[in-house]
Parts: C-alpha cells; sequence; structure tokens
C-alpha cells in the first residue's frame, strides 16, 4: 500500500495530466470555434476554458497544513505548528472543504505573521496587537449591529423621543393641577358644612380632602388621551393654558 508521500506524488502528477489533457481540449475547440463561430462550438469553447481555470486554481492550493507551514517559511516568515492550529480553528485561516487552503487565503494569512528572525517577544507583540486589532473590529461590527437594530425599534415605534416624554409629563401635570382644583369648588361647600368652622372636627376635614386626593390621583393614573395646548402671554411672555375641552382633555 503506497505512503501518504507516494499517493501525494501521484495525485500531483494526475492533476498535472489533467491540465494538459484540458490544455489540449481547449485548443481543439478554439480551433474548431474559429473556424466556424456558431453558438455550440463557442459555448464549448468558454466551458473547456473555464475548465482549465478551475484545475489551475485547485494547483494553487496548498494541500495541507504541513504544505502551508513549507510555504510560510518560504516566504520569510514563521509560525509555530500549535499556532497556526489555533488560527486555522479559529477561522483566521480559512480550510477548504477537501482540506486545502486557498493560496490567495494564506497570503493573506502572511501578513499576520512575523519574519524570520523576528524575535520571540517582538514576535508575541505582533500578535497581540493583530489580536487587539480584531477585537476592536469585532466590537465595531456589534455597535454597528446594535446602532441598526435601535434605529430599526425606533422606526417600529418602541422608543419615542425624551422631549416628546417630558411634554407628555408636563400635559399630565397640568391636567392633574386642574382636576384637583376643580375637585375643590365642587366639593367647598360640603367642606365648610362638614366641618361647621370647628376646629376639633380637623381629622374629619383631613380624610375628606385625602379622598378627593386619592379620587383626582385615581382619575390621573387612567391611561387618556392628553391634548394641551400653551401659548404665550403677550405681557409676561409666560405660557399659559387656554382651558379644557368636554370630554375631560386638556387643550
Amino acid at each position: 500500500m503506497a505512503s501518504n508521500e507516494e499517493l501525494k506524488v501521484l495525485v500531483e502528477k494526475s492533476i498535472q495530466t489533467d491540465i494538459q489533457a484540458l490544455l489540449a481540449a481547449k485548443e481543439q475547440t478554439k480551433k474548431t470555434m474559429l473556424e466556424d463561430p456558431n453558438p455550440t462550438n463557442v459555448t464549448a469553447f468558454n466551458k473547456a476554458s473555464k475548465m482549465l481555470e478551475d484545475k489551475m486554481q485547485e494547483v494553487q492550493n496548498l494541500l495541507s497544513s504541513k504544505d502551508v507551514l513549507k510555504y510560510i517559511e518560504e516566504k520569510n516568515r514563521k509560525v509555530k505548528k500549535t499556532k497556526l492550529y489555533e488560527d486555522i480553528n479559529k477561522g483566521l485561516l480559512k480550510k477548504q472543504a477537501d482540506g486545502s487552503f486557498r493560496l490567495r487565503d494564506v497570503d493573506k494569512y502572511l501578513l499576520s505573521l512575523p519574519m524570520l528572525g523576528t524575535s520571540d517577544i517582538f514576535a508575541e507583540k505582533a500578535s497581540e496587537r493583530q489580536r487587539r486589532k480584531e477585537e476592536q473590529e469585532i466590537r465595531r461590527l456589534t455597535a454597528v449591529a446594535s446602532k441598526e437594530e435601535f434605529d430599526l425599534s425606533v422606526k417600529q415605534g418602541k422608543f419615542i423621543e425624551k422631549e416628546k416624554v417630558y411634554q407628555e409629563l408636563a400635559a399630565r401635570v397640568v391636567t392633574l393641577g386642574m382636576q384637583i382644583k376643580t375637585a375643590f369648588e365642587v366639593n367647598a361647600i360640603e367642606l365648610v358644612e362638614l366641618v361647621e368652622g370647628n376646629p376639633k372636627k380637623t381629622n374629619t376635614l383631613k380624610q375628606k380632602l385625602t379622598e378627593i386626593f386619592e379620587t383626582s390621583l385615581a382619575e390621573y393614573a387612567k391611561e387618556m388621551e392628553i391634548e394641551v395646548i400653551f401659548t404665550q402671554n403677550e405681557e409676561t411672555h409666560e405660557p399659559i393654558n387656554t382651558g379644557e375641552n368636554a370630554r375631560g382633555e386638556t387643550k
């Protein structure tokens, strides 16, 4: 049974033979196309050219991590075998389904590696810089994604502007104040009659006032549609309220 090295040699020879066959096929279809450039011949030429291009791309792939290590060394770069495997697992160097590595991916990976002859301390610093750069990129992408999610939530009406919240609260306070004032006016006669000017009935007065407040606050706590319109006093330049409509909505 052939060893792995022998099989590798046989595979490489087979690939070279494939390339020669595809090259011959391309030349043949080219000749046919030039003699009679009809759609069928043109399609056959394009197909043969694509097959040759794909096979040439396969030749440019490094078949294993061992080939990658050798290629890295030839490019005057250095990386330990364990680090290479770690980087492959992290996705820093993409591995193809057949276990090979595209040459352009390896060349890109080379940029993160120190030159041969570089001290281990310098190499570690370079690796640390690369790691921080990758973390910063992850944080940037995460921030962009969070902003897009927030913008979408705003468009979906899940958030409102802070200024609008303050305006809504201000309108509700005005409404509450008017409700309490109105409650006092409505109950004024009853309050006078209730205590009869007698200081000993102070507790009775307090209880009644508490009832009025609680009733007003209960109304305030209900969901309501409030529309408050402020106009400016021409003399004092202070905002004044214009009144209350029939539904209890302040305008």
